[in-house]
């Protein structure tokens, strides 16, 4: 009895030891004790100073660059298990440059959330896959201004034209264009053209697929009304969902599957940009905006900006590329936990029409997949 008296409380001392280092899982303890050996193991009393508490922590370089952010909610633990042994060979380049490590604490989740992506778009660090990936995001753009407006691909969303997005790349983007294009017979060709530009028409036009402006078949009054169409439709796009559903399900039917794909993908690109437009607006629609989750603190957003410090900028609508991720971890919080509204001084309201077709039509397309990928795995 006296040996295992001994023995307990060697193990009691080792594990408050382990505790400290950040250790909390057995696989945790076996990494840490390969992990003396390994080159950057030595660093590991950069994170002596961290907080056990929830937040966002910095990896810094030798001239204070800012290398990696992240989030955890064990700012200490977290830091720690970078130096337990890590494989990959990003993590040893990250650690080799690593001359400090900075924690910043959170009051909740989505200030972790919200604070890691302010972070990543200000220093674009380099071992961040998402330091520069909000500069591939895409919009579409419609200028009904113009006498025969098409959609257009677009980097940013300047001017008082009608935008849809950001799209997480201008690919997103053209799959959209490509199911808009489809269903309204709106002109492709980039060519400016004003109300009296003429020029030979396309093959689309012979198939019906375009009014072609271009050799005077349609009029800008007439034209005009089909731009009107396409975007009533993307406020109330029951019809169009419904219409480029049924032609993809037509296509599956005629085994045209590889065509049938492509629908498939173009739909869910549109969809997708439908419902994130739609969360979009009641979330920048207020000025000022009180929620809460759970025991939490209240969470304030004033224009769509999660407030820190109180002297955070509005998030403009449509959402610039470089704070989509920002209004998108918000969006995906609201989502995930639904908290309480404890004040809006606007109303958080969304449309009635196509709002149910909509979510029909996403849930089918994610059935499918999730039902093609299970298949994928059986076999």
């Amino acid at each position: 009895m006296p040996d295992a008296e001994a023995c307990a409380e060697v193990l009691v001392g080792l594990l408050d030891l382990a505790g400290r280092l950040g250790i909390a899982t057995l696989g945790e303890l076996h990494a840490a004790v390969g992990a003396r050996g390994r080159p950057h193991y030595g660093k590991i009393r950069l994170a002596d100073d961290l907080p056990s508490s929830a937040g966002v922590y910095l990896f810094r370089g030798r001239e204070g660059d800012v290398l990696y952010v992240g989030k955890s909610t064990n700012l200490r633990s977290r830091v720690k298990s970078y130096f337990y042994g890590d494989e990959r060979k990003k993590i040893d380049d990250l650690l080799s440059e690593t001359t400090s490590v900075e924690g910043i604490t959170c009051g909740s989740e989505l200030e972790s959330l919200v604070l890691e992506a302010r972070l990543i778009r200000e220093h674009e660090p380099k071992y961040n896959r998402r330091g520069k990936t909000w500069r591939r995001y895409a919009y579409l753009k419609l200028d009904p201004t113009e006498a025969f407006p098409r959609l257009r691909v677009v980097r940013e969303a300047k001017g008082e034209a009608t935008y849809l997005g950001p799209f997480p790349s201008s690919a997103h983007a053209r799959l959209a264009k490509d199911a808009l294009e489809d269903a309204f017979p709106i002109r492709r060709c980039t060519r400016p053209m004003r109300a009296s530009t003429r020029f030979a028409a396309c093959a689309l036009a012979e198939m019906g697929r375009c009014l072609a402006p271009c050799e005077d078949r349609t009029d800008p009054e007439r034209y005009g009304e089909l731009a009107r169409s396409l975007l009533s439709s993307l406020q109330r796009p029951d019809g169009l969902l419904g219409a480029l559903e049924t032609k993809m399900q037509t296509l599956a039917d005629q085994e045209r599957f590889e065509e049938a794909a492509l629908a498939r993908d173009r739909l869910r690109a549109l969809a997708e940009a439908l419902e994130r437009a739609r969360r979009d607006r009641w979330l920048l629609a207020p000025s000022e905006l009180r929620l809460r989750d759970g025991a939490d603190a209240p969470i304030r957003v004033r224009g769509g900006a999660l407030l820190r410090s109180g002297r955070e900028e509005p998030v403009p609508y449509p959402t610039p590329r470089d704070r989509a991720d920002e209004i998108a971890a918000l969006r995906a919080f609201v989502a995930r936990h639904r908290p309480r509204l404890e004040y809006a001084d606007r109303p958080l309201v969304e449309p009635v029409e196509g709002g149910a077709e909509l979510h029909k039509v996403l849930a089918r397309l994610r059935a499918r997949e999730d039902e093609g990928g299970s298949r994928g795995r059986h076999r």
